[in-house]
């Protein structure tokens, strides 16, 4: 099972917090965590938490997306939040309030979730910044190649009983893909002395396929909340939310 938990963070002077101080919760929840469990998650190349800090306009707070891609982990981190009311990072204490959370049991439900979105065109919003890894250099572009690497990588750490890896599916998928319209501006994202370039925004991506690769792409989209897109997840980056688009008749 993974759980997307949700928090209302603020200080006491502001509610807006830069996204970067998602690095620095990350920090805190590790400095809460039994030390074996901490040291794991940082051996791990890919891990079973991802999470993300972005400012809500319309409530006027700060808004941190912790998902826990992993049942073991879950169950570690739940009680160290559970009725928290602040959270202590050095320097600036912040009031600290759940606002909601839900959860997949497999990757099975979204499968079969997805059955029922037959939408063919999907806004990502990229709310933290986003970037890719590609020969060895930052990729600040979502290209389809890139987007679907990504989703698959992410899927197939936090479910793997249930792992998408036949590559001619992967391949078809791809080819029926296109970016067809795009929000997007360069920012820089600071992780401790590093500052890495990402992109922050909304992208529409087409999916022109076949009915049972439609609904598998739909799968991905719909797991990218809780996964993430792209690098460095877990220390903020790459915060996505989902928006099915309704084409107008005459384009079906």
């Amino acid at each position: 099972m993974i759980e997307q938990l949700q928090f209302s963070l603020r200080t006491a002077e502001t509610p807006r917090l830069p996204s970067a101080w998602a690095y620095r919760i990350y920090g805190w929840l590790m400095s809460q965590l039994p030390a074996d469990t901490a040291a794991r998650l940082h051996e791990q190349g890919e891990h079973p938490l991802s999470q993300s800090l972005c400012f809500d306009a319309a409530a006027q707070t700060s808004v941190w997306t912790l998902n826990l891609l992993d049942e073991a982990l879950a169950a570690q981190v739940r009680p160290l939040l559970a009725g928290c009311t602040t959270l202590k990072l050095h320097g600036a204490p912040l009031q600290m309030e759940l606002l909601g959370s839900r959860s997949v049991e497999n990757g099975l439900q979204l499968l079969l979730a997805a059955r029922e979105d037959s939408a063919s065109r999907t806004r990502l919003w990229f709310r933290t910044p986003c970037a890719f890894k590609q020969a060895g250099r930052y990729a600040i572009y979502p290209q389809e190649f890139l987007l679907l690497q990504s989703l698959v990588l992410h899927w197939n750490t936090a479910f793997p009983d249930c792992q998408l890896s036949d590559p001619d599916a992967l391949d078809a998928i791809l080819c029926g893909l296109r970016i067809r319209d795009y929000s997007l501006h360069t920012v820089t994202y600071h992780i401790k002395n590093t500052c890495i370039p990402g992109f922050v925004g909304s992208a529409v991506v087409e999916a022109r396929l076949a009915l049972p690769l439609l609904e598998l792409w739909n799968a991905l989209l719909s797991f990218a909340p809780y996964g993430g897109i792209g690098i460095k997840t877990t220390l903020g980056m790459g915060g996505v939310s989902v928006e099915p688009l309704v084409l107008p008749q005459k384009l079906r």
